[in-house]
């Protein structure tokens, strides 16, 4: 890993959604009260740390979120990010607070384009149109909005309209994020997990949308660069490259990129690929579930005669 970029700060694990599968969602596990999460801010910028980005759970249920957003500000942080379902931010006061406290971007989590899909994923009635209207309330005050596509078996042909629907609203980024069936507990989810191929084909539809000239306009998480054409690699996403320490309750703490969400389970063929510099590698419940029969080496350029 290059220089520390960024500082993830999960805080704690409450959650207003229950969404299908999610690990991170605990009204019970323990969390950081606020004289721990401001010494682990701290010590994030004293290792260089400029961002800040806030993620649970739902950063936006804590009672300090406000004061640790101004304590972020006072030490030094130039990016203050919720990583959020945004339903909180339908109520203007909550907005105007929060912008007040340092705010300066949020990533909204997507499921659909359309209520009812989303709020089955999400497992909460009622929670599309409360992302909406904070999405609207965000968009009224210039608020960067990104947009985090978690992705399931039964959404991922829904990919090129989500982009569609939520990039008219405002939201001007993109990450897709595909369902992971690890550490889901007891319940078997392995069939939500969805062939990388089919995300792929998706995920070059929506680009293909011709929508914007940006070339992060939409980031492809867990998608190895051998999946993906090279004509649309602008997606790709290589983990060291963001410079992001995860800081958990406890004093927990990893760099993205050693996470088993991001990989790291690489294959004997991947031994000598091209494309191995700039590769995280699949992971392991993905093999597990689909096999690796998709991962394969580009075949060397054709030499000239």
């Amino acid at each position: 890993m290059g220089r520390l970029r960024w500082l993830e700060l999960v805080a704690d694990y409450r959650c207003n959604n229950r969404c299908l599968g999610c690990f991170s969602v605990s009204d019970t596990l323990p969390g950081m009260d606020s004289r721990e999460a401001f010494a682990t801010m701290k010590a994030g910028r004293l290792e260089g740390a400029t961002g800040l980005w806030m993620g649970g759970g739902d950063p936006t249920l804590r009672r300090d979120l406000f004061d640790l957003l101004r304590a972020a500000r006072k030490l030094g942080y130039r990016d203050l990010k919720l990583q959020t379902n945004g339903m909180l931010f339908a109520y203007p006061e909550f907005t105007e607070r929060a912008l007040a406290a340092g705010l300066t971007e949020v990533s909204l989590h997507l499921m659909d384009s359309e209520a009812a899909l989303h709020d089955e994923l999400a497992a909460t009635e009622g929670c599309f149109d409360h992302l909406l209207k904070g999405l609207r309330e965000l968009r009224a005050r210039d608020v960067p909005v990104e947009g985090d596509i978690l992705v399931y078996q039964r959404n991922l042909h829904r990919i090129p309209e989500i982009v569609r629907f939520f990039h008219g609203e405002g939201v001007h980024r993109f990450k897709l994020w595909l369902f992971s069936a690890v550490d889901q507990g007891g319940e078997d989810l392995s069939g939500e997990v969805p062939r990388i191929e089919e995300v792929v084909a998706r995920l070059v539809e929506a680009l293909d949308l011709g929508l914007s000239d940006d070339p992060a306009f939409i980031t492809s998480y867990h998608t190895p660069p051998c999946t993906v054409p090279a004509s649309h690699h602008r997606a790709l996403f290589y983990p060291p490259e963001l410079g992001l320490m995860v800081a958990c309750p406890g004093g927990d703490r990893f760099l993205l990129e050693t996470s088993p969400m991001e990989g790291g389970a690489f294959l004997d063929t991947c031994a000598g690929c091209s494309l191995r510099p700039r590769c995280g590698g699949p992971r392991a419940d993905y093999l597990r579930i689909h096999g690796g029969e998709i991962f394969r080496p580009p075949p060397p350029p054709a030499s000239r005669p």
